[in-house]
């Protein structure tokens, strides 16, 4: 009877452990290329801007990630779906104002109407928090 509680057990524990490392793994869609978690804050003359839409595109042609700024006019970019992140290297960044009803001139010209982007480099190592802020009329 010993010998079946002990075997049960053991049987348990391999079990829970390979739920355990499986569980590890689930985070990263083996699918998608490295990510890294990026975060920032879009400003307008040094004041934050709510529901603009701020979109990494990487140079290499990858997949481009995008996250939409909130009162205080903080980001967090998504891959795609509930995956967070964007590829590592150089991107370039776009600004889409996203608010039908507010103001049309909340951007400055030169980004609302695409003829200008801003860089960043995404690396592992991080911290990937960037702040843009956004001059002009």
């Amino acid at each position: 009877m010993q010998t079946s509680i002990s075997k049960l057990s053991r049987l348990l524990l391999c079990a829970a452990v390979i739920v355990g490392l499986g569980a590890g793994c689930a985070g990263r869609n083996s699918n998608y290329p490295e990510l890294a978690e990026v975060t920032g804050a879009v400003t307008v003359n040094g004041k934050p801007v709510e529901n603009v839409s701020i979109m990494f595109d990487p140079e290499s042609g990858g997949h481009a990630s995008h996250g939409l700024t909130d009162a205080a006019g903080k980001f967090r970019l998504k891959y795609t779906g509930s995956t967070h992140g964007a590829e590592l290297g150089p991107h370039k960044v776009t600004f889409i104002y996203g608010d039908a009803d507010g103001p049309a001139d909340v951007l400055p010209r030169k980004y609302a109407d695409q003829t200008s982007s801003m860089n960043a480099e995404v690396t592992q190592e991080g911290p990937n928090e960037f702040t843009f802020d956004l001059k002009g009329k």
